[in-house]
């Protein structure tokens, strides 16, 4: 199984609770799905990171930074079938219409965006 891990973080510009609403945004949701479509991606998550003192503890713990905002995950049983989608004009699209809207509310270069393949 690949699977395509987009963890995220929020611009620094913006508060929590617009981030909240670009990320439940119908507009945003609807982008998702054409990803799904377009890939054919066998399954997806699109998370949020809990704003909770458990998670303040941990980092205290760990002594690491602060977690990502939100995390979206695709997944593929081929690699070779999703590269063969991934490089069609209809995928091109769709990244570009993706990168344009979240530019609005999150700041890519903190974020990190890789292939993983499950075992």
């Amino acid at each position: 199984m690949i699977r395509f891990i987009n963890c995220i973080k929020k611009r620094d510009d913006i508060s929590l609770e617009k981030f909240r609403d670009y990320w439940n945004s119908p507009e945003f949701e609807e982008l998702l799905q054409r990803v799904i479509d377009i890939t054919r991606a066998q399954h997806f998550t699109k998370n949020l990171t809990l704003d909770v003192e458990a998670n303040v503890m941990i980092q205290e713990e760990r002594g690491g930074g602060e977690p990502f905002d939100g995390i979206i995950e695709y997944w593929w049983e081929k690699g070779s079938e999703l590269m063969d989608l991934y490089n069609t004009e209809q995928a091109k699209q769709v990244r570009q219409e993706m990168l344009d809207y979240q530019v609005q509310f999150i700041d890519l270069k903190a974020s990190s965006a890789f292939f993983t393949e499950s075992q």
